[in-house]
């Protein structure tokens, strides 16, 4: 059975806004899907405003875990990211999950 298609995280230049960097990554071990179905859950229905501190560094923490390359950091993903896609990661492993568990 082939890997699903890669997921993609882009990072930007914070001056041009242009891309600077993409990650990919097809394998997601089980332990993360887990832990991304835990996060999902965390974040529940919240809005991007109603985001704490704390679920930023939880999902911050959570991307750097997913996407094990060298030189993604917590600074790069926190001057360089997108919010947006951040989540779109996550819910795409968690929606992976979901596929997995339940492939009817």
């Amino acid at each position: 059975m082939p890997l699903a298609a890669p997921i993609e995280l882009n990072l930007y230049d914070p001056e041009t806004q242009e891309v600077s960097e993409t990650f990919t990554q097809s394998f997601v071990p089980w332990k993360m899907l887990k832990k991304g179905i835990a996060l999902n859950k965390q974040l529940g229905s919240k809005e991007p405003s109603e985001f704490t501190e704390a679920d930023a560094d939880a999902i911050t923490a959570y991307i750097q875990a997913v996407f094990t390359r060298p030189g993604l950091t917590q600074q790069k993903l926190e001057e360089q990211s997108d919010l947006s896609e951040m989540m779109t990661v996550v819910r795409t492993i968690v929606n992976r999950a979901r596929g997995i568990m339940d492939p009817t």
